[in-house]
């Protein structure tokens, strides 16, 4: 956290528009371009993440920051290239992530986390095992969800790899996303799951608005 080039903290929410935050970081296990942390909700308009190495954003600890014509590109992490959250639900609008890598979650990373999506996409982004750490074996190449619930409208994921399992989407430990318009085509998994993978089948496995 410590390594974060912007780093908000205890209730931190600035307001960022027409900001860029290209080619920070030195280490791929942490030091994203910015962390929010213990309800840090910062406002971004206009802002681009690119080339960023430890990942774009962090939000944990309650931190909901609000994201509008946001670009995320070209990051990598060891989980959530893109952006990483834990126990935080940011919202999210006219939002990109494109060409972002990873061990786990290469576009986005939710861990009891309910983020909000509208008017997003995920292109192009990618998972590979980590040997350092087995459990970190390349799943959920545009998203993944462990005990999470996000909230995705008008949503695309497209030619996304994960070299195990969800190429597009992972959904594990009674995790329900719920879609509405959301398009996955060509994305691709080394194992299975092209588009999306549920792990277990049943308690993990999006739904639809009735």
């Amino acid at each position: 956290v410590s390594g974060a080039t912007m780093y908000n903290i205890n209730q931190s929410s600035p307001i960022l528009t027409d900001v860029i935050f290209s080619s920070n970081g030195n280490d791929y296990q942490g030091g994203s371009a910015m962390t929010n942390e213990v309800q840090s909700s910062p406002t971004l308009r206009n802002v681009t993440f690119t080339d960023n190495l430890g990942g774009g954003m962090v939000n944990q600890e309650n931190s909901n920051p609000t994201l509008s014509n946001v670009i995320f590109s070209g990051n990598s992490a060891m989980i959530g290239g893109g952006m990483k959250n834990s126990s935080s639900s940011p919202t999210l609008i006219d939002v990109v992530f494109s060409g972002n890598s990873g061990s786990r979650g290469g576009g986005m990373d939710n861990q009891l986390s309910n983020p909000i999506l509208i008017n997003v996409t995920f292109s192009e982004n990618s998972v590979t095992p980590y040997s350092e750490i087995p459990s970190l074996i390349g799943n959920g190449g545009g998203m993944y969800n462990m005990r999470s619930d996000p909230v995705l409208t008008n949503v695309t994921f497209s030619e996304n790899t994960a070299s195990v399992y969800g190429g597009g989407m992972y959904n594990t430990d009674i995790s329900k996303p719920l879609l509405t318009n959301v398009t996955f085509w060509g994305n691709t998994a080394g194992t299975s799951g092209g588009g999306i993978a549920n792990i277990p089948l049943n308690p993990s496995s999006p739904v639809s608005p009735t």
